[in-house]
């Protein structure tokens, strides 16, 4: 059942400070905020989607390792590549690049990576971690676009283990408003339509038949 309103882990765990460089918006972060999808900033349009993929504390666990190393992205059709983690934003402890056992590295603060997909909306170019959530029963990371990006967007995408036992994917986003057009509201292609495409895909991809 999905809703939508207009654990083991790495071999070490990094922290949630917000990093602000480079990126293409100015409203950084706001989407770690509830808020955000009844009040978006000017020019903006914002969304949140509910999708549950199981229950269990393995399909929990299946579901964060795979979101945690980018997979949720790759299960929806993004290429991701060229990812880099950011020295000074790592681990509170100062640990340095956190990895899994076998050597696939972990989404932490400040980490950027290229992503591109052909549709349904075209997108290319180098996004940022801002924040990651690592706490009892969630885990997930916030990121946004970077100058050069052909996205002007940040999502918020958490995995969640409930109290009743579901496992959920919980995804807000916020985007550039497109320019009006009088044909594109009557139009398949919708830019806005599109935009929400995206996000259902990114929000269904951790589903039991994308990670075994």
């Amino acid at each position: 059942m999905s809703t939508v309103r207009t654990g083991a882990g790495p071999l070490r765990r990094g922290g949630s400070a917000p990093i602000d460089h480079g990126l293409n918006y100015a409203a950084i972060g706001v989407t770690a905020r509830p808020d955000v999808v009844s009040f978006p900033p000017a020019g903006f349009r914002s969304a949140e989607y509910r999708h549950r993929i199981g229950s269990g504390a393995r399909r929990f666990d299946l579901a964060g390792r795979a979101l945690m190393t980018w997979g949720a992205l790759r299960a929806a059709g993004y290429r991701v590549e060229d990812v880099r983690a950011e020295e000074a934003a790592l681990s509170p402890r100062g640990t340095g690049p956190l990895y899994l056992e076998d050597g696939t590295p972990w989404v932490t603060p400040g980490m950027t990576a290229v992503i591109e997909a052909a549709e349904p909306v075209p997108a290319a170019g180098r996004v940022k971690v801002l924040s990651v959530v690592d706490e009892p029963g969630r885990i997930g990371f916030v990121y946004g676009s970077m100058h050069g990006h052909t996205e002007v967007a940040e999502r918020y995408l958490v995995v969640e283990h409930d109290e009743q036992d579901g496992v959920w994917v919980h995804l807000r986003s916020l985007w550039e408003a497109p320019a009006p057009s009088r044909l594109a509201r009557f139009s398949r292609s919708n830019p806005e339509a599109l935009q929400r495409k995206v996000d259902e895909r990114i929000v269904r991809a951790l589903h039991p038949s994308n990670v075994a």
